[in-house]
């Protein structure tokens, strides 16, 4: 509609974005590799049987558990952790009870499920 003085009718535009470009956008940052998680991930287990237990027993300094204590037991990223009371996989690779030397690490937090480090 135009004004009394005969300017022309302003466009309005909107600045709202759509679910397709918000989707799009988020899939492009996962195909990139672009991860905000850590290099390592820290999950308490029983260092006797090597199974994996509550965060709880390796915060606040707990670590009396069993004749072996319990320990931070960390994987690396892309890695699969076992659910809380299952068992482990062998230590290699860069897994293990020994803190890495480089790299983030994040110590418990992690899904009392299991799941895969990063993913």
């Amino acid at each position: 509609m135009a004004s009394q003085t005969g300017d022309a009718p302003q466009r309005r535009r909107s600045t709202t974005l759509t679910v397709g470009t918000v989707g799009a956008v988020a899939l492009a940052l996962v195909l990139c590799g672009c991860s905000s998680g850590p290099d390592y991930q820290g999950v308490c287990a029983d260092k006797r049987t090597g199974t994996r237990v509550d965060d709880s027993f390796c915060e606040h300094g707990n670590k009396s558990g069993g004749s072996g204590g319990y320990g931070w037991w960390y994987a690396r990223s892309g890695s699969r952790v076992p659910a809380v009371g299952q068992t482990l996989p062998k230590a290699g690779g860069g897994e293990g009870f020994v803190s890495p030397k480089s790299g983030s690490v994040v110590r418990g937090g992690f899904s009392a499920h299991g799941g895969t480090v990063g993913g």
